[in-house]
């Protein structure tokens, strides 16, 4: 050091004579870190989600490693008070060797269990805690600094040492806890549920997600790089003087002090641009990224400007008639600060822009303390809409920070009763059996999970579907035997069993009881195995890697890449032996231009599993209802429909039944032929190509025009594309002629429902609502509507007649309609 450089002091006590550091390797503190360190990330790893590298482990360390590296640091400095640059030095080599620890632990458990990517987790884990222990060190060596200095005043004698490492420990924490509490803050008050740390690192923000982004961590961690090159170049030029002091010296290389600054302004930039590079979003950012907004009587939307007007406007009136169908079935008005409440949505315009703004990609997520709902569009009636909007009225009737259902005053949520009540009251577009019916077949299988599991934190470790349908399905049996004041109640606070009377046991008892009176056929217990005899997320292995690979595939598939989409299923196959990746491999192969004797492997393959007995059944009638497809698309008529029949005997899907019906008529009929096979299976490269269906819809529809399938098909097609006016046309012309499909009979009585409600026709709604709700199976002929499904449809007529007559009361049940279950 240059002794003629100019200095700039910073008052501290004089500095005590001190041994000196021990070596890295030596170090009690670094000693007990890397223990600490290396038990707790082998405890993690026994779960199946944290065994290796991958984005659970590096999360998990994220949360641990720095923290620890900041404490070590932290005692070591504060114990020796070595000068600065030796204190920053030590503080990144000790986040370094502990980041080292920890991923090493990793690996050993990737080595015991399988690698999912340990190139793709290794990364994880570099970006994650790797950095950010060396952070975490790096703050500790300021906070060391810090609990070395405490002292009230220079004559005072040094505080003990256990008040030194007291404040070392405790200045250690503050930064990691403090830019945690930045996230929660921001998850608070804005849109966004994902959160990039420095610490840390990055959190997707939903455990439902398996499909992980986190592409923003590389500018992310390019500020952090540069905040460490910032923060060596400062310690660089400081020392402590011989009173103690610390001192800036400049070194008489202003390179050194040109880089430093660099690296500090990459770093603020990052921080001013975070919203730019994704790091971070506030409600003004996404607003002005969508850049539309639309208001109705108790919604307003904000939207993409790129969206249709009338669509937007559909959706505004959908989510008002939502709000209005919510406050009935919860017997209340939702009020906000003695208003009505209102509910602001964001609708976005693909899955892409959802996740690349706010986190969540591929889940709906409501923030009922914002009294905000998140979606992307998904047509007409939205599937989700409903549930989501439940979630914020609710909330007008909870406690707490959250206006969640929840104990300790709301802060300790109880996701079954979130996640049930929204279930429970909202409409579930296309199911054919209610949640108490599949909580019936889940009895009957033997895999209903206990309420006591579902109304409590466990709630997150049962496979999502059976949560949330037995949650709802309970919630809605709670609604129906003790009212919607009871389930108010009960959502804003008040013991379940104090305002029933009843004991958790003896209610679980009752409910039992009212799910044995229910008959169901055996083709219900299969499809509830098929759906929910799944493992839950925590018991996954690879998950991450597995859906990726699988949502990569579907989209080379769809580009026409079949040999891209075979070689991400054999990776699937590598880590997940699931007969499914089976399944679609050989359907791929069928729709590629594969040699003749490829494609007969897969029909081969086919035959295999649908002969299978060890493979569950509902994969085995995939398997099956394919080989249809192939004969139906070969001409081979007879071998189609047996396949297709054996199929149907097994369902209780009405889309599924109505699609084999249909596949079955087309078998008959050339022309039918023709058109469905390009509509539903392919023939060009194997893939259905819509354009060229519709073109031979029409020809068909304008050859037999007393034939109502194409025009049905047709009309469908135009529905699915938003096209209401065209797909009403169609569907009153299927509807005057002659429908011998009686599903499709059916099935067409309703859509035109779903177009007359998207068009405003209340009365036509009303007609519609009334000829499909006929259908109940008394006269005995033919199918019948289900009562979910029914009552689907009510619920859309209600939304319907609500929005053309805001304030109306909802129609009166027809006979037949949609009552409850009994």
């Amino acid at each position: 050091m240059d002794p003629s450089a100019p200095t700039l002091e910073l008052s501290a006590p004089a500095l005590e004579p001190s041994a000196p550091m021990p070596p890295l390797l030596r170090s009690p503190a670094v000693r007990i870190a890397a223990a600490l360190v290396a038990v707790a990330m082998a405890l993690v790893g026994l779960l199946p989600l944290f065994d290796g590298p991958g984005y659970e482990s590096a999360l998990a360390a994220g949360l641990l490693v720095p923290s620890a590296a900041a404490i070590a640091a932290a005692l070591d400095v504060a114990a020796h008070r070595p000068e600065p640059d030796l204190a920053f030095r030590r503080g990144v080599a000790t986040g370094a060797l502990l980041a080292a620890v920890a991923y090493a632990t990793t690996l050993a458990h990737g080595l015991r269990a399988g690698f999912c990517d340990v190139l793709g987790g290794s990364a994880h884990f570099a970006l994650g805690p790797g950095l950010g222990a060396a952070l975490g060190g790096a703050w500790g060596a300021v906070a060391g600094e810090i609990a070395a200095g405490i002292r009230r005043d220079d004559a005072a004698p040094p505080p003990p040492a256990w008040r030194r490492r007291i404040v070392a420990v405790l200045a250690a924490l503050a930064a990691p806890l403090g830019s945690a509490g930045v996230s929660v803050v921001r998850f608070y008050t804005s849109p966004i549920v994902f959160a990039y740390d420095p610490f840390a690192g990055y959190f997707s923000g939903t455990f439902y997600d398996t499909v992980v982004d986190a592409s923003g961590l590389l500018t992310y961690r390019a500020g952090t790089l540069a905040t460490l090159l910032a923060a060596a170049v400062l310690a660089h030029h400081l020392a402590h003087d011989a009173g103690g002091r610390i001192a800036f010296h400049l070194q008489g290389r202003p390179g050194l002090l040109l880089l430093g600054a660099a690296g500090a302004a990459v770093s603020v930039a990052t921080l001013l641009e975070g919203a730019r590079l994704g790091h971070y979003q506030t409600s003004e950012t996404i607003a002005a990224e969508l850049g539309a907004l639309a208001e109705g009587t108790r919604c307003e939307v904000v939207h993409a400007r790129g969206m249709r007007d009338g669509d937007v406007q559909r959706f505004v009136r959908e989510c008002d008639a939502h709000v209005e169908a919510g406050e009935r079935w919860l017997g209340a008005p939702a009020e906000a600060a003695g208003e009505p409440l209102r509910v602001r949505a964001y609708l976005f315009e693909s899955a892409a822009q959802k996740g690349a703004l706010m986190g969540a990609s591929r889940t709906y997520i409501a923030k009922p303390w914002r009294r905000e709902v998140y979606l992307q569009a998904a047509g007409y009636p939205h599937p989700t809409l409903g549930h989501e909007v439940m979630h914020v009225l609710a909330g007008a009737f909870a406690r707490g920070p959250f206006n969640v259902a929840g104990r300790l005053g709301g802060w300790l949520p109880d996701p079954g009763l979130i996640e049930g009540i929204a279930v429970a009251g909202s409409p579930r577009e296309g199911e054919d059996l209610s949640p108490r019916a599949w909580a019936k077949a889940m009895k009957d299988l033997g895999i209903l999970p206990p309420l006591s599991r579902l109304f409590a934190l466990g709630f997150l470790a049962e496979n999502s579907s059976t949560a949330y349908t037995v949650s709802g399905a309970f919630v809605g049996y709670v609604h129906e035997k003790y009212g919607p004041d009871a389930v108010r109640a009960w959502y804003g606070g008040a013991a379940l069993p104090e305002i029933t009377g009843a004991s958790w046991a003896d209610m679980e008892r009752a409910w039992h009881a009212d799910l044995d009176a229910l008959s169901l056929p055996d083709a219900a217990r299969a499809q509830a195995k098929a759906r929910f005899d799944r493992p839950a997320l925590f018991e996954r292995r690879c998950p991450h890697v597995v859906d990726a690979c699988a949502q990569k595939a579907e989209q080379l598939r769809a580009r026409g890449d079949h040999a891209g989409a075979i070689a991400e299923y054999q990776r699937i196959l590598e880590l997940d032996r699931s007969p499914v990746t089976r399944v679609a491999i050989a359907e791929t192969r069928l729709a590629s231009e594969a040699p003749r004797a490829a494609k007969e492997d897969a029909v081969r393959e086919l035959e295999a599993i649908a002969g299978d007995a060890a493979i569950p059944r509902h994969l085995r009638d995939r398997a099956a209802e394919r080989l249809g497809d192939v004969a139906l698309a070969a001409g081979d008529r007879e071998r189609a429909v047996s396949w297709y029949r054996e199929v149907a005997g097994r369902l209780v899907d009405e889309d599924r039944l109505r699609t084999l019906d249909v596949k079955i008529a087309a078998a008959h009929d050339d022309r039918a032929r023709a058109a469905v096979v390009e509509l539903l299976i392919g023939t060009r490269g194997g893939s259905p190509d819509r354009a060229r269906a519709a073109e031979l819809l029409g020809t068909w529809a304008a050859q037999a025009p007393g034939d109502g399938l194409p025009s049905y098909l047709l009309g469908r097609h135009y529905l699915n594309d938003g096209r209401f006016d065209d797909a009403a046309d169609r569907l009153e012309r299927a509807l005057a002629a002659h429908l011998p499909v009686q599903r499709v009979w059916i099935e067409a009585k309703r859509l035109r429902l779903v177009a007359a409600c998207a068009l405003g026709d209340a009365e036509t709604a009303r007609r519609m609502f009334t000829a499909y709700a006929a259908h109940d199976g008394a006269a005995g002929a033919g199918p019948a509507v289900s009562e979910e499904r029914r009552d689907a449809a009510l619920r859309l007529l209600e939304r319907c007649a609500w929005a053309a007559a805001p304030g109306s009361a909802p129609p009166a049940a027809v006979p037949g309609g949609a009552a409850g279950e009994k």
